[in-house]
């Protein structure tokens, strides 16, 4: 067995606090021990200590460990006083032990089973017929603010104080050019002209070409010694036992391992490559025609022996101002709805709250065109 410590209760009767664990009554009100918790000062339950972290203990001498009973106290079950196990009767009523079974850890556990009891009942809530409609009137509330809030941000807003200043439009027109480019590669393409082919080194290939002994430097965890930890059992009757463990601690060890390792060579591999001449359309300029009406016109051009005519792109925008501020902005519109704007024209902008998805409509929100601001 290990050495025995001095345990410490508090009374439940006064609250005085740090009473010795050998003491069977209260020294400030004199009650019975009672119904009471064994505990360590600064320490707490399932916690360890290292050989040079008990200099706060209190150990009973030899003479004084022999004198405390093997097993936990016993519980009077006549005046709920706990009593020591080397006692046959009750040091407070004289009751016998043979008619009180219970000990120190059943009445602890006990105990701990109705605390947890009357704390589970408190905190229960008690059915209130008045009040219980407050939480479902609270989520409903809830509930529809969402919706609203929800409702609101993807409502439509319609703007209508909005009048027409300018037009305007872009027509572009690219302008592709034949051109001759010398190029090179691993294949020919179609309508190329070869001028030069030749065999050259087309990638590497990595192959063993001999190993070699590498001397590498590694580690491992050995067994250093062993070192000596203590917990602490509480034996119900005033003291507490210390527990000695034994665990083991290692170190780190330094070896050196030689290696096998193959070393590598680049092989070339080679195929042939062709060299040659190709014609291809590139992009060279582009025509452009701008104007601020409604008639919009292809820009003139004059095609080169060598070029040809490429893409074609076209813009058409408006520009709107608020009579409230005066503020302006362009949006850019398909052809066939710009041509139904003019200067002066009152137009209405649908548009999310939040923003987005901008439309021309009419007054009611309905939509006539999709909107891109420029």
């Amino acid at each position: 067995m290990g050495k025995l410590i001095m345990a410490y209760w508090d009374c439940p009767y006064c609250g005085n606090r740090g009473n010795r664990g050998d003491a069977m009554n209260c020294p400030a009100c004199g009650r019975a021990r009672g119904d009471v918790k064994f505990y360590m000062k600064d320490y707490s339950d399932g916690e360890t200590r290292e050989e040079n972290e008990r200099g706060d203990l209190e150990y009973l001498s030899d003479d004084k460990a022999q004198a405390v009973g093997k097993n936990p106290d016993w519980y009077c079950s006549f005046c709920n006083s706990l009593n020591s196990d080397n006692a046959a009767f009750c040091g407070n009523c004289g009751a016998s032990r043979e008619n009180s079974e219970a000990n120190y850890f059943e009445m602890l556990k006990q105990k701990q089973a109705r605390e947890e009891a009357e704390k589970a009942a408190q905190s229960s809530p008690q059915p209130q017929r008045s009040s219980s409609k407050k939480p479902l009137l609270i989520v409903l509330a809830v509930v529809v603010a969402l919706v609203g809030l929800f409702v609101f941000l993807n409502g439509n807003k319609t703007t209508g104080d909005l009048k027409v200043v300018s037009v305007s439009w872009d027509r572009v027109v690219g302008i592709e050019e034949n051109r001759e480019f010398s190029e090179s590669g691993w294949t020919l393409p179609e309508g190329a002209e070869l001028t030069d082919k030749k065999q050259e080194i087309h990638h590497y290939d990595q192959v063993v070409d001999h190993y070699e002994n590498v001397d590498v430097q590694k580690s491992r965890q050995v067994l250093d010694h062993y070192e000596t930890y203590y917990t602490y059992e509480d034996r119900g009757n005033g003291t507490y036992e210390e527990i000695s463990h034994q665990r083991p601690v290692y170190k780190t060890e330094y070896y050196t391992e030689t290696e096998r390792r193959p070393v590598y060579a680049q092989v070339p591999r080679y195929s042939t490559k062709y060299y040659y001449k190709i014609w291809r359309w590139v992009s060279s300029r582009q025509a452009e025609a701008h104007g601020e009406d409604l008639n919009p016109e292809w820009p003139a051009f004059t095609l080169a022996e060598n070029e040809r005519e490429g893409q074609r792109s076209e813009t058409y925008r408006f520009t709107v101002e608020s009579e409230k501020n005066q503020s302006r902005r362009t949006y850019r519109l398909a052809e066939e709805n710009w041509r139904n704007l003019k200067v002066g024209d009152a137009v209405y902008i649908t548009a999310k709250r939040t923003g987005a998805g901008s439309y021309l409509s009419d007054e009611k929100g309905n939509k006539i065109a999709d909107l891109e601001p420029d």
